[in-house]
């Protein structure tokens, strides 16, 4: 049986923010309900033991996102968030109560106007559990150099953590700094979300070997990037996890990548397997 590092679920596909980076949401905008969170968990559990709750999609804004998280414990899944954090403080409490939350990422680069924002994250962290990883994002970056609003960040991450010079150093060369028992900041150029284009380009890439993504009408798709379903495999409802897997499409498109040479335009014009050679290459 094929085991992956990460399966995506897509709980909702609605966002409380609209930043440029990120691209429109296409699709109806809805929220999963727990009884087809549950469904999922029942066909992917054997195939994982780490689930995202997002490929597009603010994570929190789900209003039974407690439960779902506490619904994953019961199947042994360990659960990773990546939000914008902005409602963050008010549910960082009952976050903490949830023991299988692995990790939170805060996209810190997101085009938020609330002036305490950070300071309203920094403040709150404290509630959650020690089993849970934090790892503030930058990824705004120009050229692996930071930007004016990425080092005020950066700033402001020092004065609250009391970091020492030595750190700050580290964390503006370096693309991931633990800054305290747990606490991280990763860096990262502007995040760019795939469009079918004229751009071509091979190369290799995990999707389909260390993740597959689950979108909220239950469209599984080789990644996290194809938040549009642009290349359905199938769909978990109407079928299980053992069969797309077994399709001669996914067999197809999985082959194309080790071969380096990608079958699907989207995955031609992603650039993020671009970052990954690049990454690969350097090992």
């Amino acid at each position: 049986m094929q085991k992956f590092k990460k399966i995506y679920i897509e709980i909702t596909n609605n966002c409380n923010l609209n930043c440029s980076f990120c691209s429109p949401i296409v699709k109806k905008r809805k929220y999963m309900s727990k009884e087809c969170f549950e469904e999922i968990l029942k066909k992917i559990k054997n195939y994982t033991n780490y689930i995202y709750l997002h490929v597009k999609g603010e994570p929190l804004l789900h209003p039974n996102i407690i439960e779902l998280i506490n619904c994953a414990k019961k199947y042994n899944l360990k659960v990773n968030l990546t939000t914008n954090g902005t409602l963050f403080p008010q549910l960082a409490k009952q976050l903490g109560t949830c023991t299988n939350l692995n990790k939170i990422n805060f996209s810190l680069h997101c085009e938020n106007k609330n002036k305490n924002y950070l300071e309203d994250i920094f403040n709150n962290i404290k509630y959650l559990s020690s089993k849970t990883t934090v790892i503030y994002r930058l990824w705004s970056l120009k050229n692996n150099e930071l930007d004016k609003k990425s080092t005020e960040i950066v700033d402001k991450i020092k004065k609250h953590y009391k970091l020492s010079e030595e750190i700050v150093e580290k964390i503006k060369k370096e693309q991931n700094i633990k800054i305290k028992t747990s606490i991280y900041v990763d860096k990262d150029n502007e995040f760019v979300w795939p469009q079918i284009n004229s751009y071509k380009s091979n190369g290799y890439c995990y999707a389909l070997k260390t993740q597959i993504a689950i979108l909220v009408d239950g469209t599984v798709v080789p990644c996290c990037l194809d938040s549009d379903g642009k290349i359905p495999l199938g769909n978990i409802f109407s079928t299980s996890l053992e069969n797309i897997i077994s399709s001669e499409k996914y067999k197809n498109i999985r082959k194309s990548f080790q071969d380096r040479t990608p079958c699907e335009p989207l995955c031609q014009s992603c650039t993020f397997k671009d970052k990954l050679n690049k990454y690969e290459n350097k090992r």
